[in-house]
């Protein structure tokens, strides 16, 4: 039994030892799935910035959970208004990392998004109204999605590419199927950016 212990001790030890962590920062490519009464849609940019902690399993196998700050939305008009929307999310992605060949990754996880403000921007002609809102009844204050993406590692530094597509209905009133047959409001996000682990 002590010897199971110190085994249990030992794996633990260079498990721990094997984490590091890291910053990460990036564009936002966003849209939000089209709804019927909205005339056209555009790609808003953004951006995202955050924090990781990376944790290998094996010589090919690592998960990474991060927390980011997320900056996604979309521009659509609507007879003479262009109107973009533009959601504030804390994320935390939780990635499984799959490394095929020494540096280069593929990765894939679930994304967990807490809403912490919004804003709309009308222009009409030339003016322009900005609201902003912290607590806004309009959208879920949850957002469920799911990442895909790879990576290329240069020393400390990590090349990525990600794209994010959201499983629910960001509309508080509205109601969610998979097959989004209805056109339901769903984010979707293309992310390019780097990371820099210590």
């Amino acid at each position: 039994m002590k010897r199971k212990l110190q085994v249990l001790a030992i794996l633990i030890s260079a498990t721990v030892s094997s984490q590091s962590f890291g910053l990460k920062a990036g564009a936002n490519v966003s849209t939000i799935s089209k709804e019927k009464s909205w005339d056209d849609t555009n790609a808003k940019l953004g951006y995202y910035l955050g924090v990781y902690m990376h944790a290998p399993v094996n010589s090919v196998f690592s998960i990474q959970p991060e927390v980011l700050y997320n900056s996604v939305g979309v521009k659509y008009d609507s007879g003479d208004v262009s109107h973009t929307l533009s959601l504030d999310y804390i994320s935390a992605p939780i990635m499984f990392q799959f490394e095929p060949i020494p540096n280069l990754f593929l990765e894939a996880g679930p994304q967990f998004s807490f809403l912490v403000g919004n804003s709309d921007r009308y222009k009409t002609d030339d003016v322009v109204t900005i609201k902003k809102y912290k607590n806004n009844s309009n959208y879920n204050s949850f957002d469920l999605g799911g990442a895909a993406g790879l990576g290329f590692k240069i020393n400390n530094i990590t090349i990525g590419v990600r794209y994010v597509v959201g499983f629910t209905d960001i509309k508080k009133s509205g109601s969610t199927t998979w097959s989004n047959d209805d056109k339901q409001l769903r984010n979707n996000a293309f992310q390019i950016g780097l990371q820099y682990g210590f």
